[in-house]
């Protein structure tokens, strides 16, 4: 291959994303549900809709479920029904799509501000980082489709303000947030709310938050959810208070109401350390942030101080510092967050790495000291990409003789490029990335199938041997705490139709019970089985 070829940003960039968009739909349906997430959660609400029907009223074994409303069982049961069934390929289709939709508006919005080679990179790094690339993109949950409608909306308050169009900027931003909050709930309205409120503030223009095109944002955001709500009450005979209740809960449950000030403080210190590995390796360019003092600055009283220094950043880069300080709070604050729960802020952060990466000269101790770390992490990688043969759960796969030095060959000839390359190192990055996560589908995920395939299996059994026969959880059996998800997902997939609750005793009915429910009663035993995680129960008919 001609070497000058080679030394273009735009081939690396190519390589990227060609080894980046088949390793993450490629093996997307791999694994069966997930046992350790919300995953068998969103899969079971969508199931419901489509077997009962109703599209209004979310449900979990037939019960009205609060937690969420139910715009992303939409995309789900949408994705069912086009692939004609209901794979995990199926279930996880959206968040692919909308992964690769969300790094690609990352992409057009960042390249308007600060040019194509920024924006690429800030897309990539939230595309590649490890929480995303290696865990949530195998999952069929709300966060990165919640996160991409958010995302958008922060950057179009930004940009409709440069250009004075404040009917645009209301009107989409308040959309955006009616949507989001059709798959989420009142998060999204916090971040409308903070995001405005922030920026009008320090763009010293809050007269804008009264001008009659917000007023006609909030009347969108309440005709497009009021709508929603108007046909659920209509089907419904639910107190309104009891769901704004639960959405209540459900935004504030991980917040110092609920955990106190001791866990709050603690979770105040060790957070930001968190950040370091769940968004590996590209929060560690946050020594790019790092500045030494002017000398005519030591003086200056601190608020001065950042007043002085705002004012030398690029508006954008300001927009996007300030916007991720604001809502980072929230979760800064909340003892119980998950990492997924940040993914609308990482693009704020990534952008102002990629730009602070780029403005920095090539002999920048920083750059020196970030480009060689991660050389050296390239390298051992590389090297370390034949333990495959070595571990008890891959030693034995067939195809690794081919496999592995593949993987191998394909590393180490990005890992040269690397050091052969100084002014690409960061694009010729983000192709050991999609190298790396293709070797993980090869070689991480088949041995994960067993653990959940055995939870499928069982269920699956008890569905085929209740064919014919009504089928129910009896009491609190299924349903306890959302552990349950997993099996009834599997159970209503063969039966075509809802697993419903009850404590009576329908006459010829079956029911899965555990032994606490069925103390004192007396019944025949078809079949016993283990619920998720390792719970046994029982298929039963009463005598």
């Amino acid at each position: 291959m001609n070497d000058s070829f080679l030394r273009r940003p735009l081939f690396w960039q190519l390589l990227a994303v060609l080894l980046l968009i088949p390793a993450l739909f490629t093996h997307l349906g791999l694994l069966p549900l997930d046992t350790g997430s919300d995953e068998p959660r969103r899969a079971l609400v969508a199931l419901e809709m489509i077997f009962s029907g109703d599209y209004i009223t979310p449900t979990l074994n037939g019960e009205p479920y609060f937690n969420k409303p139910p715009g992303y069982n939409w995309l789900i049961a949408l994705s069912y029904t086009a692939f004609g069934n209901f794979s995990s390929f199926a279930l996880r289709f959206p968040m692919a799509v909308s992964l690769v939709l969300y790094g690609l508006t990352i992409f057009l919005l960042v390249r308007k501000e600060l040019g194509s080679r920024v924006g690429f990179a800030a897309a990539l790094m939230l595309v590649t980082n490890a929480r995303i690339l290696l865990y949530d993109s195998l999952l069929g949950l709300i966060d990165i489709a919640f996160s991409w409608l958010t995302f958008a909306a922060f950057i179009l308050v930004y940009q409709f303000d440069r250009k004075k169009n404040y009917w645009a900027l209301f009107l989409t931003t308040y959309l955006l947030t009616a949507v989001g909050y059709m798959m989420k709930g009142l998060p999204s309205l916090v971040f409308q709310g903070l995001t405005l409120g922030s920026y009008f503030l320090y763009t010293r223009q809050f007269r804008r938050l009264f001008h009659p095109a917000h007023f006609a944002g909030v009347a969108l955001f309440l005709l497009l959810v009021g709508s929603y709500y108007v046909a659920y009450f209509t089907r419904n005979n639910i107190p309104p208070e009891k769901i704004a209740a639960v959405l209540f809960d459900e935004s504030a449950k991980r917040t110092v109401v609920q955990f106190g000030i001791t866990e709050t403080l603690l979770h105040l210190v060790t957070f930001p350390f968190q950040m370091l590995y769940f968004y590996a390796p590209w929060m560690l360019m946050v020594v790019f942030l790092l500045r030494k003092p002017k000398a005519d600055s030591s003086g200056m009283p601190f608020f001065q101080k950042i007043t002085s220094w705002a004012a030398t950043l690029h508006p954008f880069i300001l927009f996007n510092a300030v916007t991720f300080a604001v809502n980072f709070v929230i979760y800064w604050s909340s003892p119980q967050v998950y990492a997924r729960y940040l993914f609308m802020l990482l693009p704020l952060l990534f952008t102002i790495f990629a730009y602070s990466y780029y403005e920095s000269r090539p002999t920048d101790w920083r750059r020196r000291g970030w480009d060689g770390l991660m050389g050296i992490v390239l390298t051992v990688v590389t090297i370390g990409c034949w333990t495959p043969f070595f571990m008890p759960e891959t030693k034995d796969m067939p195809d690794l003789w081919w496999q592995v030095p593949l993987i191998f060959v394909a590393l180490a000839f990005v890992t040269w490029q690397y050091w052969r390359q100084p002014a690409n190192r960061l694009v010729i990055l983000f192709a050991f990335l999609g190298v790396v996560r293709i070797g993980f589908n090869w070689f991480v995920l088949p041995p994960r199938i067993e653990h959940r395939q055995f939870y499928k299996d069982s269920s699956e059994k008890v569905a085929r041997l209740s064919l014919g026969k009504p089928l129910y959880g009896y009491k609190e059996t299924i349903g306890r705490d959302g552990s349950t998800d997993v099996n009834s997902c599997h159970i209503e997939v063969v039966r075509g139709e809802v697993l419903k609750r009850t404590d009576q005793k329908i006459p010829g009915a079956l029911y899965i019970a555990d032994s606490a429910s069925l103390a004192g009663e007396r019944y025949r035993v078809l079949h016993e089985f283990l619920l998720f995680d390792q719970w046994p129960a029982k298929l039963v008919q009463f005598e």
